[in-house]
């Protein structure tokens, strides 16, 4: 590896030709740095869609440098890249990203869009090299992961040198957080559990083939609505359009996306993900048109609908049997419209930079 320590995968791995050059308390610091990067969970939590690896690696350090004062270890810092302090990971990392690319040049970018929208982050390295990949090569999700440091986290009396605003955000870090793809995930195995068959092909677990066995068809027909009122970014559109291009690799094969404001737009298919926009309405908000489609269009195993969520409450048919989830913004939004969209399906938020 590039890189003198890093973490991932339950270890920490030391470079021991590159450490032969350094002292013991240098050593002794990156150390540190990576027991840190653990305490805040950046190798198995909270992996940024669509950043690269380095870009990952930077923003983790800008985060432990602004945050943490070293004295023999050069850490990244935010001004650095002409960043505010006090962000995010996910911040630094998503705007690190987009500083890359333009470094890259367009030739470049056209040949690593394939890597970075499957979330490999290969590339888009510019001058920084090797040592940054190499730093955040095995992170990864991993839940169980999160949980024991969660464990560990509570357990803790005392933090020594670490600075109490940094402590505060590593005990937050242990807080129940909404995460939207484990949302999507469980919303797109409900959706495909309605396509259960029972067979005769296949044994039944229980009592073998004295009973029918099940089947499931991947055959779920899934529609998204697209808030495009006024209040709408184009970076919160990306967003959205980002997660829609996830459920292709949760095995769904094609996708019906359909954009509104006051007025419901023209259905769109999708039978890949998509790395271009064209953007309609950028008027007013109001959910009925969605919801009366919804009602009217039965052949939908379920719908989405990605807003800021500052529009009427809409009534909901008592025709209309397809599952709802309504994908917020922000945990702002989420907290200030969840009470009534709770009531007609499930509620999860995106965090944006």
């Amino acid at each position: 590896m590039a890189c003198h320590v890093r973490v991932g995968k339950g270890v920490i791995e030391v470079n021991p030709d590159l450490c032969a050059d350094i002292s013991d308390k240098e050593l002794e610091e990156r150390l540190r740095v990576e027991v840190i990067r653990i305490l805040l969970k950046h190798p198995y939590d909270r992996q940024p869609e669509g950043c690269s690896l380095t870009a990952r690696a930077l923003g983790s350090n800008c985060v432990i440098g602004d945050s943490y004062r070293l004295q023999k270890v050069d850490m990244e810092k935010p001004e650095d890249f002409k960043l505010p302090s006090n962000g995010h990971f996910e911040f630094y990392a998503r705007c690190i990203q987009k500083l890359l690319q333009k470094m890259e040049g367009e030739g470049q970018q056209d040949q690593d869009s394939e890597e970075d929208s499957q979330d490999q982050g290969e590339g888009n390295e510019g001058n920084f090299g090797n040592e940054y990949a190499d730093i955040a090569a095995n992170w990864q999700q991993d839940e169980l992961m999160e949980a024991q440091l969660n464990e560990v986290i509570r357990d803790v009396s005392t933090w020594g040198s670490l600075p109490g605003h940094l402590v505060e955000e590593i005990i937050a870090s242990t807080k129940a957080r909404v995460d939207y793809r484990k949302i999507l995930a469980g919303f797109r195995a409900t959706i495909l559990s309605e396509k259960r068959k029972l067979t005769r092909m296949r044994p039944n677990r229980r009592s073998g083939f004295e009973a029918m066995g099940s089947r499931y068809d991947f055959t779920t027909h899934l529609i998204i609505g697209v808030d495009s009122s006024g209040s709408i970014t184009s970076d919160d559109l990306q967003n959205f359009y980002s997660t829609i291009n996830r459920f292709f690799q949760y095995g769904i094969q094609q996708i019906d996306v359909v954009q509104f404001d006051t007025e419901l737009g023209e259905v769109q298919t999708l039978l890949k993900a998509s790395e271009t926009i064209k953007v309609t309405g950028r008027g007013g908000t109001c959910f009925q048109p969605f919801i009366d489609f919804l009602a009217t269009h039965p052949e939908y195993d379920g719908a989405l609908i990605y807003t800021d969520g500052y529009a009427a409450e809409p009534s909901i048919p008592a025709s209309m049997r397809t599952p709802l989830c309504w994908v917020l913004r922000s945990e702002k939004e989420l907290k200030e419209h969840e009470h009534w969209m709770r009531q007609s399906g499930r509620v999860c938020f995106i965090e944006n930079p």
